[in-house]
């Protein structure tokens, strides 16, 4: 809640836990959720595709978790979800899920996933690699600092309202420059101007 409450206005958010409803799914209420999608549809989600190709173990409890996110669309009768470009298909799901269901089906909106501060992987703290949003301004700025060069555009671009033309011509102007007015823009979208 107290880092949602950095990005969104806690008094208008309601935060729900999916167990209150996941947990009392009957066997059969499984079966039937199963029994909207086929093998071959989850097989078409490419971290599953690339998994199956190259002889790597799926798991079958993997295939239940797009349909219990596709539920939890259902239960919440959700109008939009947000979620990264890599869950696409999972958001889809909710989709199909309500549509079974007889309720309009969800606008899912996809952003890209923000590489970490090593610059190769997407930001995760499994990967050590991210910039928490519940750190004080001091470390946030100086994580921000550490990325690489070449990833100053991707945070410009995802972090920022810098039109994309004013951050080219920071970047090739000064490179260290343009990373610390980076770093001062997203800081101070967390903290305020004044941190």
């Amino acid at each position: 809640r107290e880092q949602a409450g950095k990005i969104l206005d806690l008094e208008r958010t309601s935060f729900v836990l999916n167990s209150s409803w996941l947990a009392g799914l009957r066997l059969e209420e499984v079966v039937r959720l199963c029994s909207l999608f086929t093998v071959a549809q989850i097989l078409e989600r490419e971290d599953f595709t690339v998994r199956y190709r190259e002889g790597r173990p799926i798991f079958l409890h993997e295939f239940l978790y797009p349909l219990l996110q596709g539920y939890d669309s259902v239960e919440l009768k959700a109008d939009v979800e947000i979620g990264a470009t890599e869950q696409k298909f999972n958001l889809l799901a909710g989709r199909a899920m309500q549509e079974a269901f007889g309720q309009e089906k969800q606008v899912v909106i996809t952003m890209p996933v923000l590489v970490g501060t090593d610059g190769r992987q997407k930001m995760s703290k499994s990967y050590r690699n991210h910039i928490p949003v519940d750190t004080t301004p001091v470390d946030m700025f100086g994580k921000v600092m550490s990325i690489p060069d070449d990833a100053m555009p991707e945070y410009f671009r995802l972090l920022t309202e810098v039109p994309p033309d004013e951050c080219q011509r920071r970047i090739a102007a000064s490179p260290r420059d343009a990373k610390a007015f980076l770093a001062a823009e997203i800081v101070s979208s967390f903290f305020g101007k004044e941190a």
